[in-house]
């Protein structure tokens, strides 16, 4: 087995998506002998099937471990990392999948590179598989300073699919600075990108699907905005903890702001009509940050109308856009 890549798949409770991205991942790796780790967080049989299915096929590529306890979202995925013995892990989500030839240009790229990270580019699907909406990011192909990064592209690590790290300095990194914000794994990558002259290997080529259509496309559904503002309370603990990248930390907090819109009435109107948007997560987060008094009527409005209401909307525009 290689030594120089491990795939870290976190896994919940949902088996078909973690067959695909297993299976998805070995196809990718070719006949590459690349180990996939998966941490299993569901505490009950219902990956069982999946597993022994994959081993018996794949052997001694699968390694699963069972949680004793449910570390949730943030923390299995520390756990899945920790898993990994080989010289870099790539961490992807149970319901994203490799695309083709993504493993071995990852592992060339990994021949030629002494960068603590490097950024995996990918694409956005819809609730077709085949149908792809963009691209993450449209740049060069190059070694960046871990700074930039940080300022410009830090949002499109929030997609764990896009992070392959350096398992020697990333065991060197802590998380307990990030705790339940969601986005523990993005703090710990500012610690690595933290270091005088930390570079960020980036990798255009898009290497992974990412979901971003349907209602059971995130595990956080249930939490969207205390995601989106949890984004923003790691990069600045990220200021406080590591005053090096303070600026650029700051920045990526409003450019990821810029990008998603999150305050917005047609945010709003998607994440409800998709489940992920009710009245207690307007009251704990959207009416203490909008100043206007009209939209937050709106924004309250939209909490508790039903989501079938918006569904057509939300079509509509995915149609048009």
């Amino acid at each position: 087995m290689t030594q120089t890549l491990g795939i870290c798949i976190p896994t919940y409770k949902r088996p078909a998506f973690l067959r695909r991205c297993v299976t998805s991942a070995l196809e990718a790796a070719k006949q590459l002998p690349v180990r996939v780790f998966i941490a299993d967080d569901s505490l009950d049989d219902s990956n069982q099937a999946v597993y022994e299915e994959l081993q018996i096929i794949h052997g001694d590529r699968i390694v699963v471990r069972r949680n004793a306890r449910n570390l949730g979202i943030d923390e299995n995925i520390q756990a899945c990392v920790e898993m990994c013995d080989c010289d870099y892990a790539w961490i992807v989500g149970e319901d994203d999948y490799f695309l083709p030839n993504s493993v071995p240009r990852i592992l060339a790229i990994l021949q030629e590179t002494q960068a603590n990270f490097l950024f995996a580019n990918y694409a956005f699907v819809g609730d077709q598989d085949a149908h792809f909406l963009s691209i993450a990011l449209d740049a060069a192909e190059t070694e960046i300073p871990g700074s930039r990064f940080v300022s410009d592209y830090l949002w499109a690590v929030g997609f764990i699919g896009a992070c392959v790290v350096k398992r020697r300095t990333w065991s060197d990194t802590s998380a307990a600075p990030y705790k339940d914000t969601y986005y523990t794994h993005v703090g710990r990558i500012c610690q690595l990108l933290a270091a005088p002259g930390a570079t960020v290997r980036m990798v255009l080529e898009p290497n992974v699907a990412n979901r971003v259509e349907g209602t059971d496309t995130f595990t956080w559904k249930h939490d969207s905005y205390g995601v989106f503002f949890g984004f923003k309370a790691m990069c600045e603990t990220v200021a406080r903890e590591l005053p090096a990248i303070a600026g650029p930390a700051h920045n990526a907090a409003r450019v990821m702001e810029r990008r998603y819109r999150w305050l917005s009435l047609r945010v709003a109107m998607r994440l409800r009509s998709e489940c992920g948007y009710d009245r207690s997560q307007y009251i704990r987060y959207l009416a203490p940050h909008t100043r206007s008094t009209p939209k937050r009527w709106a924004l309250y409005l939209i909490s508790i109308t039903p989501p079938a209401v918006f569904r057509p909307l939300v079509a509509a525009y995915r149609l048009f856009r």
